[in-house]
């Protein structure tokens, strides 16, 4: 780490922008591997945190059917985009670990948000009435589990922004 130049061979190279510019972005094996673990990360987590949602809130534990079927496609797609939303914000601006746990917290409920809505929504619509019971409680709780799951995130994510970082100023 003696001279600041990224490395020829490294994760970033330098192309040139149609305007002629020269920018560094990432190479094609890093930006498949960064969203290989960005992606894998969000779906495995969120489908963890789905199935003991469900199974706290109902005491019925999902089968293969519920993960690997229509439900478990669509939750690790929207598990997925946390923290490829988060790496898109704070990619390579040398935030702190605590920004990234700030940031990936408030990504997190923000979705939470969405997904109440859909339910409520869906519930207005289907069932002609608002959601009774326990619908307090399971918001808290998954509020409370959307705030765990993003630390996850943003470990994961920063591990990777600061992995990147180093690497592409080591010397060969």
């Amino acid at each position: 780490m003696t001279d600041e130049k990224p490395r020829e061979d490294g994760p970033t190279e330098v192309v040139e922008t149609e305007e002629g510019e020269l920018i560094e972005r990432l190479s094609g094996g890093t930006a498949t591997l960064l969203l290989v673990w960005l992606i894998g990360i969000g779906a495995l987590s969120t489908l963890l945190a789905a199935w003991i949602f469900v199974w706290m809130v109902s005491g019925q534990r999902l089968g293969l059917d519920a993960l690997f079927g229509g439900f478990g496609i669509y939750t690790a797609l929207a598990g997925a985009a946390g923290p490829c939303v988060l790496w898109l914000a704070g990619r390579a601006q040398g935030h702190t670990l605590g920004w990234f746990m700030l940031t990936a917290a408030k990504i997190a409920l923000v979705m939470v948000v969405v997904i109440a809505l859909m339910i409520l929504g869906a519930a207005l619509i289907m069932g002609g009435a608002m959601p009774v019971g326990g619908t307090l409680v399971a918001a808290g709780v998954m509020v409370a589990m959307a705030l765990v799951l993003s630390q996850v995130w943003a470990v994961a994510t920063w591990g990777a922004d600061r992995w990147i970082a180093r690497a592409r100023l080591d010397e060969p």
